[in-house]
């Protein structure tokens, strides 16, 4: 009887280590392929709205709230994808979880001038202000 026990429990550490190997691979398989997050470093800013920094990774609104981000590219062109969704309103830029993440459209790489930041009627440009 033990003999079996540790048959079978062979068999269920074979089974977890290949179903956990399955999912690393299928996890490096699916992923999108990031740009470095450093491409986009400076300050960027809108009359209306303030400014957003961003750096290495980590975007700030007006100087607050943090939030994490990638730089990326599709057929449109470089963007940056924050954690969070990060857009604006009338009386300045928002950063809200319960609302969908929206791409913030860069207008080249490396060295982005602009970022287009969803608005509420339509995307607003935030300009750069200083360079990395």
């Amino acid at each position: 009887m033990p003999m079996a026990w540790m048959n079978r429990h062979r068999w269920v550490i074979a089974a977890m280590a290949l179903a956990a190997l399955a999912a690393m691979g299928l996890t490096l398989v699916v992923r999108e392929p990031g740009l470095s997050s450093d491409l986009a470093n400076g300050t960027y800013s809108n009359d209306c709205c303030g400014t957003i920094e961003l750096r290495d990774g980590q975007m700030t609104a007006n100087g607050a709230n943090w939030v994490s981000y990638t730089v990326q590219r599709d057929e449109q062109g470089p963007y940056i994808l924050p954690r969070t969704f990060v857009g604006t309103l009338d009386r300045g830029i928002v950063l809200d979880g319960s609302r969908p993440v929206m791409k913030l459209r860069l207008d080249a790489l490396p060295n982005p001038t602009r970022i287009e930041v969803p608005g509420l009627w339509g995307p607003d440009s935030f300009g750069r202000t200083a360079h990395r």
